[in-house]
């Protein structure tokens, strides 16, 4: 297992590029100033020195060390000692919506910020359960495969946005096969849980039937309806300081956003699971992680990586290497030196 201990300094990297732009500019401005004071053809009698070719391999040398350099400043470890342990909880699928239509307000601060809060809070209380993240709105891919590493579980939480899927409408019925899909080896034994979490709008018809088909498989659905049937608006920009722009249609009418608990609670009723309305006190994590919390408990091995070790000298020597070759690569021809060891003829 391989790792960096300060990955954000992996950062300066894409400062190489500007490097390389800055570097060819000042190449490109010499050899105007140069052809403007004297004719290209006597600057080959006058100045057959120069070599704008060992400018460049210089720079790129310079410019290799100083990524090996970065590299070793954020420190590659690897993992040495694997420690395997037996563990026992369930598996837990999360289909989260993140159409357009949960940026809504109508529960607070908007619907997917309300989920996304308490689903990071449903992680501090799971206890050796597994825990995977399927993401929807048109289509549907997995965010997080199943994990029993809670901290990835809520680093993945934390970067879910209704931009990262393009293609609007709610996925409902692949969200749910791709969770089945998920959970792996098909054991009707093991305890494995769907929570699908959505305001339900654009239903696929084909949604129930799927999670009939999934049920059958051992896998409870338990769904949480996301905001008010009596609908809001939907936020799409913001104009100003306190001004909010809205979604409109093609005639130009405001958009409202409805919770439709009809699929929900359908979906709940064959998937053998409960269907909670969410609300600005809390969407009802809490209820069905307690239910969960009474199923019976897989048993599985979890792999960790421990004892990492330091790898940084490796690429800093890397990068003395390439110091010491720049250092030995003259910038003007050398008939002695550079011409028989690095660059022959010129």
């Amino acid at each position: 297992m391989i790792r960096t201990e300060f990955p954000e300094a992996l950062y300066l990297l894409i400062l190489i590029p500007f490097f390389f732009i800055i570097h060819y500019m000042y190449i490109k401005k010499k050899k105007a100033r140069l052809n403007n004071l004297v004719d290209k053809e006597l600057i080959k009698t006058i100045a057959p020195e120069i070599s704008y070719g060992k400018l460049w391999t210089k720079f790129t040398l310079l410019n290799l060390a100083y990524a090996f350099i970065v590299i070793a400043i954020a420190n590659p470890q690897i993992g040495t000692a694997i420690e395997k342990s037996e563990r026992k909880g369930t598996d837990l699928m999360v289909c989260l919506d993140i159409s357009n239509s949960m940026l809504a307000e109508d529960i607070k601060p908007n619907r997917i910020s309300r989920a996304k809060q308490s689903l990071n809070n449903l992680i501090n209380q799971l206890n050796n359960d597994r825990i995977g993240i399927i993401i929807f709105a048109g289509s549907a891919y997995v965010q997080l495969p199943i994990t029993n590493d809670y901290s990835a579980a809520k680093t993945f939480i934390d970067v879910i946005d209704p931009s990262m899927i393009s293609n609007q409408g709610t996925a409902i019925g692949e969200a749910l096969e791709i969770a089945n899909e998920s959970f792996g080896e098909k054991n009707k034994n093991k305890s494995k849980s769907i929570i699908l979490i959505s305001d339900g709008e654009d239903n696929e018809e084909e949604a129930v039937s799927i999670a009939k088909k999934i049920a059958k498989d051992g896998v409870v659905i338990n769904t949480i309806g996301l905001g008010l049937p009596e609908g809001s608006l939907i936020p799409i920009a913001k104009k100003g300081i306190g001004k909010i722009d809205y979604k409109k249609d093609e005639n130009g009418s405001y958009v409202m956003t409805k919770l439709n608990e009809t699929i929900l609670k359908d979906i709940a009723s064959v998937g053998n699971g409960v269907y909670i309305r969410a609300n600005n006190a809390s969407i009802g994590l809490d209820n069905i992680l307690a239910r969960i919390n009474k199923m019976d408990k897989n048993e599985y091995q979890a792999i960790a990586y421990k004892d990492y070790e330091n790898r940084f000298y490796i690429f800093a020597f890397i990068a003395l290497v390439f110091l010491c070759i720049e250092f030995l690569v003259f910038e003007k021809k050398n008939k002695y030196i550079n011409r028989k060891f690095f660059f022959g003829k010129e």
